[in-house]
């Protein structure tokens, strides 16, 4: 029996800088994404040799990383816009690259401000109010608290977004959080009960399994598409995502910091 190759076995990446296929040209990159933080980042090196990305890319250009196995489908793991681009520094990258600094689109929520006021205004009322005019997609979840009064005097869309969630945790003691992922605006609790997207095994595709305290554990692994929000199971127990890095330098890894899903 001939041997079939398995190309899917290989890592590969897709990056997309100013609307040009740089992942020939990329170096490494890195790629945060927190529940608990204001905006997904990543840090990207790109070969640079003519100066001509440093002098063409600018703030504001749309940035957008995938990757996965050659054979399969590519998950998107970032999509944003270009934060700041600048020349690698010593101890940073060699001569002849550039260093992209990236921010997903919660730019769009920090650069709108609002001058308004919500009366007798479900929760979730208010969000859908606040983020119907940015261009993304919104997928809130119901919160039926109600606002007597909420006075919003020249506040970013990301300031007054922050304050209802705020009052929700105050008030009714639930924690709603928010991201934006795929172009879509999110604001939910946490979903402990959903599918997993991904089972890891230790022996098999851990590469480094730690206990954190504070009900936290992080693992290491492959190329994995996973984001936080999803659960997963870890040696066939449920657990919930709170926070991913996606790192890439002759190949990759995804570390995973997790909670119990129950």
């Amino acid at each position: 029996m001939t041997a079939i190759p398995f190309p899917y076995l290989s890592p590969v990446i897709d990056v997309t800088l100013s609307g040009k296929a740089v992942a020939p040209l990329t170096a490494r990159f890195g790629v945060t994404s927190d529940l608990r933080g204001q905006a997904d980042t990543c840090v990207l090196m790109v070969a640079d040799k003519a100066n001509e990305l440093e002098q063409t890319v600018e703030r504001g250009d749309p940035l957008v990383i995938r990757w996965g196995y050659g054979g399969g489908e590519l998950t998107e793991i970032f999509r944003g816009v270009v934060r700041r681009p600048a020349p690698a520094k010593a101890g940073v990258g060699v001569d002849g690259q550039v260093v992209v600094l990236g921010v997903d689109y919660n730019t769009i929520l920090n650069s709108r401000r609002v001058r308004v006021t919500f009366e007798d205004e479900t929760a979730s009322g208010v969000i859908r109010a606040l983020t119907a005019d940015t261009g993304l997609g919104l997928e809130v979840e119901e919160c039926r608290l109600e606002i007597d009064r909420l006075p919003l005097f020249d506040q970013t869309l990301r300031q007054a977004i922050d304050a209802v969630t705020d009052l929700v945790r105050r008030e009714a003691g639930e924690e709603y959080f928010d991201y934006i992922r795929g172009g879509v605006f999110h604001w939910r609790r946490k979903d402990y009960d959903q599918a997993p997207v991904q089972a890891f095994k230790t022996g098999v595709d851990i590469i480094r399994l730690e206990r954190l305290g504070d009900g936290l554990s992080f693992l290491e692994t492959l190329v994995t598409p996973v984001h936080h929000s999803e659960v997963v199971e870890v040696d066939g127990e449920r657990c919930f995502v709170v926070k991913t890095a996606h790192l890439w330098e002759s190949g990759g890894r995804t570390r995973i910091w997790f909670e119990d899903a129950g």
